[in-house]
């Protein structure tokens, strides 16, 4: 086997193959990427046996063949390079050779035949979703996805497609995000859960294209494809039951407060700072016109920020997890963010104003308990 290739391309594509990659796997295949180095291209392969990725990438071949290697060790071989063309042949036995202008290196490589088989899908009926779309709709749901493995059927995202109406709803059991759009075309029911480490893999094809552009996706027993582009994406479904989203929206909320999402975002950034994982309540007070926003430990300090607002009613005081008001904010891209409030014992509703794209955001977040 010998290929030329351009080592930019190859980077490009070796980026999103580590994503999917486990770091710490007890099968030393999985560490690798597949290559096949036929028809002017590399066909480039990576799993972790639940999230799998298939890429092309140009090269000039010499020689047709196919090998595996670490992908973490190539890809740090290639940053050390300054040249841009890479020149890859297999020599000594089991060792693949690396020659950039003057400077080489030698790495081990292993049995194409103990790389796990991928499964493919033809795409014959895809569901189509323009990538500026749905990569809006993941960063608005994403940060809401449980970690935590007790809770399974929460490790991702619920995508309901019903009568050409999409949901797109994460929830962690405190905070819940929830995306709605009509969609115009013809799609076929869906309702899958998309393991998160998927939708982050995902997000970064996506953001890889052009927001105009499409993407192709489609189901195949318990499984989900993505093409992107010239890559394929694919997953295993989380099997489980997602809670009824419905009843945790608050239907009530009738006080509202519109404001910059940006002065927010800095001051709850200020509040961060000295919180912990014993400190994590900010306390916002509303008042005619001003809000205070407060956040004490007793370990660390106090930060108090002030905000006028447009409010005429009683005092207000609420509390929440400032880490997840300081998640909704980043994530969010929005001039204006809305937050409707029924009473300080109740969940807070937070929305978007005029967002790029024609969806329905809510944002739901739990109070926390005032002390003090």
């Amino acid at each position: 086997m010998e290929f030329h290739v351009i080592r930019s391309e190859l980077l490009t594509e070796l980026q999103l193959m580590l994503g999917v990659i486990e770091k710490k796997n007890t099968m030393p295949i999985l560490a690798n990427i597949y290559i096949l180095a036929e028809d002017n291209q590399l066909l480039l392969k990576a799993t972790d046996l639940e999230v799998g990725i298939i890429s092309l990438c140009p090269a000039q071949i010499v020689e047709p063949g196919e090998v595996t290697v670490n992908a973490k060790q190539l890809q740090d071989m290639l940053n050390t390079f300054t040249d841009n063309q890479v020149s890859f042949s297999m020599s000594k036995g089991s060792m693949l050779e690396l020659v950039c202008g003057w400077a080489s290196f030698f790495i081990e490589t292993m049995s194409t035949m103990d790389f796990p088989s991928i499964p493919e899908c033809d795409f014959s009926e895809p569901l189509r979703f323009q990538v500026g779309f749905f990569s809006n709709c993941i960063s608005k749901v994403l940060f809401s996805v449980s970690t935590d493995p007790h809770k399974y059927a929460l490790n991702g995202s619920l995508m309901n497609l019903n009568n050409n109406e999409l949901n797109l709803v994460s929830t962690d059991g405190h905070r819940m995000s929830i995306i709605t759009s009509e969609m115009s075309g013809d799609f076929h029911d869906a309702d899958a859960i998309i393991p998160r480490k998927t939708l982050l893999e995902l997000q970064k094809s996506l953001k890889s294209e052009s927001p105009e552009s499409e993407f192709l996706m489609s189901f195949m027993e318990n499984r989900i494809f993505f093409k992107v582009g010239v890559r394929v994406l694919f997953s295993r479904l989380i099997d489980g039951k997602f809670p009824d989203y419905n009843k945790a929206v608050p239907q009530d909320n009738d006080i509202v407060f519109e404001l910059d999402r940006s002065e927010l975002l800095n001051i709850i950034r200020r509040k961060a700072v000295l919180s912990s994982d014993k400190s994590k309540l900010v306390r916002l007070t509303f008042s005619p016109g001003e809000l205070v926003v407060v956040l004490k430990n007793s370990e660390r300090g106090e930060s108090t920020d002030k905000l006028a607002v447009e409010y005429d009613g009683e005092l207000l005081d609420l509390g929440f997890n400032v880490d997840y008001l300081l998640d909704f904010l980043k994530s969010m891209s929005n001039d204006k963010v809305v937050i409707k409030i029924k009473d300080v014992a109740s969940q807070g509703l937070f929305t978007v104003v005029e967002d790029t794209y024609d969806t329905d955001y809510k944002h739901v977040i739990m109070p926390m308990r005032l002390t003090g």
